[in-house]
């Protein structure tokens, strides 16, 4: 049995929610406790090779400047960053059967993928370590992230072939001629106002040099990092600079020279820092030539401007002129164009500027030759193009106004397209737009635009991205727009692929075309073809094939399944079956997978549930499933044989009434509802009779008015093909009651009364047995006065185990062993006190495990008691700052720690007395479970999939 931290996860309770107002004494049979929360009242809530010169000339050549995406495509063979999955390699040579051949998982955030012949260049964010140090084993203080070089000559066996680590978060990168530029921040949110400046520069072998002022200890920081890869078995740093800043936003204007005969190998990397100053929002621009093609780097002078950069794209530099131009956001004082002359990086000289849209807001920039286009938006949103030939005096050749607002411009020559918003029907809301425009006369002249998605429809992609998933095929006339929004009628996300035919050049008007729905949040749509007649959708969840033979009527091809969130796991003559499905949609599904692979693409058998959440409870071969539609109210009990796991068999089904479907939405979040599978028994539990409340407050009978009836519902499942309903238990009134649990003959459960007009405002515990062999007439025993609430039996139920915490100057945590008398008392028997709060126990092998938080420990402590002498055999302080106990199971018990880096800690047991921390398995997120067959725990992650850990002897 175990109870839990009951700020946290879903069938807890909080120690502390019990407390004890002194030191108990062996014999004794009566309780009085703190109340839960320490206070009458108080809520007890559960709560690739360079080019760079000509041999013969020593002329400079162009390095051209490569952008990331989520993919890449080579021939048959798709590269794909996938949120959850890492890099998967998947195979288009039979479009009607895509197939995935191979992945290389990650922990962390994988972005910015390039491939260069054989080889794929990715990064991933919120990677780290875990090394040991004088304390102990635990993960670093970092927020770091690395790079990978990766082999995928063979696709179905692709190889790591080096990796760098970064410190920071990865936020932008380019690759030009043979070097990765990376640039990455570490950010302590307390900092917003302007960057202070200062550049500290690290080459290749470690030297520092200080330009402008170095960085105090503790402060968010900046780096800019070149790497050669002309070998990528030996990715090598060559230099980083790094910047003292602060403030909330940074974005990156990467350059180079596309004619040395003009400009040489001229290239340049500007950085945008904004932040608060007292006058308003203020950016420092920070340049930093990357001209040398081996990668060194030259920060140069930094200048400040008044206003805020909204995206790279409101910057833009021209290595041939050394002008530099910035579009930047006043508030809703317009948007400013400013304009430098910048020949290098030693200072940049104002030019000329000009503000527009008094009384509106900058929403997006763009910079096209010798045009700047600027959008800002009130009601209504006007579109300026500005004409910078004279940089020492733009000027605006005009404006066009449309209603609501854009996102993102797309020049094409003497077009340009718009992707944005505009007002919802009736006004209400609004909905993705893209628009047309003529520039041919100079000043910009709206052809058309196009509503459409949902309400509050959304592209999935940073402002910084949007121009990757805007995709526009001129040789075929075609506009896609990967397009997400929410299904009001539904009540769910959707989204999918939206076609528009555009005629380049013409004046005539953007036609919509037809979508097709997608499964996953799409983030990008793109054609397999020149004559994009073959489209291909991606999300994180899937690879969708589109045939758009037929533009207004686009048709699935072909589906593959990228990812799929695992809510719930059972093995099953060896097979995994995963409760999967996700609340953002509402779909859930059961699918069976053979337990050597989990998360393969091409399971065993899939098996379509009611939409909603679910619950599973695994008796042998069988499975029963609680599942409910918070959005209907619907709810209903499913068996589903597993005898044959490739053949999954659904038998009986139970539609629950509303009253004992219950609020399973929040129930399988957290605090909520509880369900219990005793036997052939399954035992579901309303939060009912209100939390802490004072006995004055409650109604007539001890229940807080109003509130619905503390009762357990019984349910019959010995016949798998006809559940039934049983009997219904109403359980005596109290403040509350919580911890439904099975252990030996009884159902369990902890409620507490108080006691009228205590001084100390104390608290009375009682457990609730319920003896439940016969479903239809089920026993509920006398209430048994105890301290704290209730953490495990003895199998025949004789001798039960409570948890019990003081509050105080000196708070303690007790685990006490209680003998029922033949009189219907507890009988205290011995008491195992630890000094701090309690976090929760788990009982398992003779022995209790108990995480604490002493107040002068400086972190959480694991113990194990003794249950038969009731002795602490051990109390040592956990790798990490926190933990949650999990599972004992194969020999290991399992803690879940840490929240952004999130693991498991797993103990050996060999000596169950003393659990010796054997090693930290890093996550991808928080895990639901940890299920243990033979030599392999298995962690159901949700989106994650599953993960599985090999277990040692």
């Amino acid at each position: 049995m175990r109870v839990h931290a009951c700020l946290g996860a879903a069938v807890a309770l909080v120690l502390a929610c019990s407390g004890s107002t002194g030191p108990r004494d062996p014999g004794q049979v009566d309780f009085l406790s703190q109340p839960p929360g320490g206070g009458r009242g108080g809520p007890a809530v559960p709560t690739g090779a360079p080019a760079t010169t000509d041999g013969a000339s020593g002329a400079a050549t162009p390095r051209p400047v490569v952008e990331s995406d989520l993919y890449q495509r080579q021939g048959d063979t798709l590269l794909v960053l996938d949120a959850w999955r890492g890099l998967l390699v998947l195979d288009l040579a039979d479009p009607l059967q895509p197939r995935l051949l191979s992945r290389v998982p990650v922990l962390g955030e994988p972005v910015h993928l390039y491939r260069r012949g054989d080889v794929a260049f990715f990064g991933v964010r919120g990677a780290f370590e875990y090394a040991p140090s004088a304390g102990g084993a635990g993960p670093e203080a970092l927020f770091g992230s690395e790079l990978l070089a990766v082999d995928v000559s063979q696709p179905a066996a692709p190889q790591v072939l080096s990796r760098f680590r970064l410190d920071g978060e990865l936020i932008e990168s380019r690759i030009v001629g043979d070097v990765l530029y990376t640039v990455a921040r570490r950010s302590g949110w307390w900092a917003l106002g302007p960057p202070p400046g200062g550049v500290v520069a690290v080459g290749s072998a470690g030297g520092t040099g200080v330009a402008g002022g170095g960085a105090p200890a503790g402060a968010d920081d900046l780096s800019v990092a070149s790497f050669d890869l002309g070998d990528p078995r030996d990715v090598r740093q060559v230099q980083a600079l790094t910047l003292d800043v602060t403030g909330w936003d940074a974005h990156a204007a990467i350059a180079a020279c596309a004619d040395p005969a003009r400009c040489g190998s001229a290239a340049r990397i500007v950085l945008s820092l904004s932040g608060y100053a007292p006058g308003g929002p203020t950016t420092r621009f920070q340049p930093i030539d990357v001209s040398d093609p081996g990668g060194a780097l030259v920060a140069g002078a930094s200048f400040d401007a008044e206003g805020a950069v909204l995206d790279r794209f409101a910057m833009d530099f021209d290595p041939a002129s050394g002008l530099f131009r910035a579009a930047l956001a006043n508030g809703t004082s317009g948007g400013t164009l400013r304009l430098w002359r910048a020949p290098d990086v030693s200072a940049a000289v104002p030019a000329g500027s000009l503000t527009v849209g008094d009384g509106e807001a900058l929403t997006a920039a763009r910079f096209d030759g010798a045009r700047a286009y600027l959008s800002t938006a009130a009601r209504i949103d006007p579109l300026f193009v500005l004409d910078t030939s004279d940089p020492d005096h733009p000027v605006s050749l005009g404006q066009a106004d449309l209603p609501g607002w854009l996102d993102a411009l797309e020049p094409r020559g003497d077009q340009l397209l718009a992707l944005g918003h505009a007002p919802g029907p009736s006004g209400a809301g609004a909905t993705l737009a893209l628009s047309l425009f003529d520039l041919s006369g100079g000043a910009p002249v709206k052809l058309s635009q196009v509503p459409f998605g949902a309400t509050w429809g959304f592209v999935a992609a940073s402002r910084d991205d949007l121009r990757k998933a805007l995709t526009v095929v001129d040789g075929a006339g075609l506009v896609l727009v990967p397009v997400q929004g929410y299904d009001w009628q539904r009540q769910a996300w959707s989204g999918g692929t939206q076609l528009f035919d555009w005629t380049p050049g013409a004046p005539g008007p953007l036609v919509l075309r037809g979508f097709l729905s997608h499964p996953g949040f799409i983030t990008r749509a793109f054609p397999l073809d020149g004559a994009a007649v073959r489209l291909a959708a991606l999300s994180d969840e899937a690879l969708q094939l589109l045939d758009a033979s037929d533009r207004d009527h686009p048709a699935e091809l072909a589906r593959l399944e990228l990812s799929r969130p695992v809510n719930a796991l059972a093995i099953v003559r060896g097979a995994a079956a995963e409760l999967c499905g996700e609340l953002t949609t509402g779909r859930q599904e059961l699918v069976v997978a053979p337990a050597s692979e989990p998360d393969s693409a091409s399971p065993l058998a899939r098996l379509a549930l009611p939409d909603g959440a679910a619950r599973l409870f695994q008796d042998g071969d069988l499975l029963w499933l609680l599942t409910s539609d918070w959005r209907t109210g619907t709810a209903a009990l499913l068996a589903v044989d597993l005898s044959d796991p490739a053949h999954p068999r659904l038998r009986g089904r139970l539609d629950l009434t509303p009253e004992e479907a219950g609020s399973w939405f929040a129930g399988s979040w957290g605090w909520g509802d509880q369900a219990v599978l005793a036997g052939k028994v399954l035992a579901l539990h309303r939060a009912g009779g209100g939390y802490a409340v004072p006995l004055a407050a409650a109604a007539p009978g001890g229940a807080a008015a109003g509130a619905p009836a503390d009762e357990v519902r019984l349910f019959d499942l010995a016949d798998p093909d006809h559940p039934r309903r049983a009997a219904v238990v109403a359980l005596p009134s109290g403040g509350w009651s919580w911890g439904l649990a099975a252990a030996g003959p009884y159902l369990w459960i902890t409620h507490l009364e108080w006691v009228p007009d205590d001084a100390q405002g104390r608290v009375r515990y009682y457990v609730d047995r319920i003896d439940a062999g016969d479903p239809d007439r089920p026993v509920l025993l006398p209430k048994v006065n105890v301290p704290g609430v209730f953490a495990g039996a003895s199998g025949s139920g004789a001798r039960l185990y409570t948890l019990e915490g003081t509050w105080g100057d000196a708070p303690t945590t007790a685990l006490h062993a209680l003998d029922l008398t033949a009189d219907g008392k507890a009988r205290l028997a011995a008491s195992a006190t630890l000094p701090g709060w309690g976090g929760g126990a788990l009982l398992a092998g003779g022995q209790a495990y108990l995480e604490t938080w002493p107040a002068d420990a400086g972190g959480a402590r694991l113990a194990a008691v003794e249950l038969a002498s009731m002795r602490v055999t051990s109390n040592e302080p956990l790798p990490v700052a926190w933990g949650s106990l999990a599972r004992a199971a194969g020999g290991k018990l399992f803690l879940q720690a840490g929240w952004y880096r999130s693991g498991v800690l797993v103990y050996d047991l060999a000596d169950p007395a003393r659990p010796a921390f054997e090693r930290f398995v890093r996550t991808n997120g928080w895990i639901a479970d940890v299920v243990v067959d033979g030599a392999t725990a298995y962690l159901p992650s949700g989106p994650y999939g599953v993960q599985t850990v090999a277990l040692g002897p």
